[in-house]
C-alpha cells in the first residue's frame, strides 16, 4: 500500500521515508520534502536544501522551521547560497 511519501537513498544505500512539507511567507506558500537520517532532519527543495540536527524537536515542525529559514535566506541573498557572495 502506497502512503503517497517517496524514499530519500543515503549515499550507503539506505531508503529514508519523505514527508511533504510546506510554509507560507507573505501570502506564498513554499514547499519541500523532509526525512529524518539518524539525527539529522534534512529538507529538500527544488532549489537546494538545508540540515539540522533533531536536538528534541518533532521533525515536523522542525522541518517548517528549517524550510522558512532557507526561503528567506535564499530570497535575502541568493548569492551567498550559491557561492558566489
Amino acid at each position: 500500500m502506497r502512503t503517497g511519501h517517496r524514499q530519500a537513498t543515503a549515499s550507503t544505500g539506505q531508503h529514508y521515508e519523505r514527508h511533504p512539507v510546506s510554509c507560507d511567507i507573505e501570502g506564498d506558500v513554499y514547499s519541500g520534502h523532509y526525512w529524518v537520517a539518524g539525527m539529522i532532519l534534512v529538507v529538500s527543495t527544488a532549489t537546494g536544501g538545508t540540515s539540522r540536527q533533531l536536538a528534541g524537536q518533532p521533525p515536523a515542525v522542525l522541518a517548517r522551521t528549517l524550510l522558512r529559514e532557507f526561503i528567506l535566506a535564499r530570497r535575502d541573498n541568493p548569492a551567498a547560497l550559491s557561492g558566489q557572495g
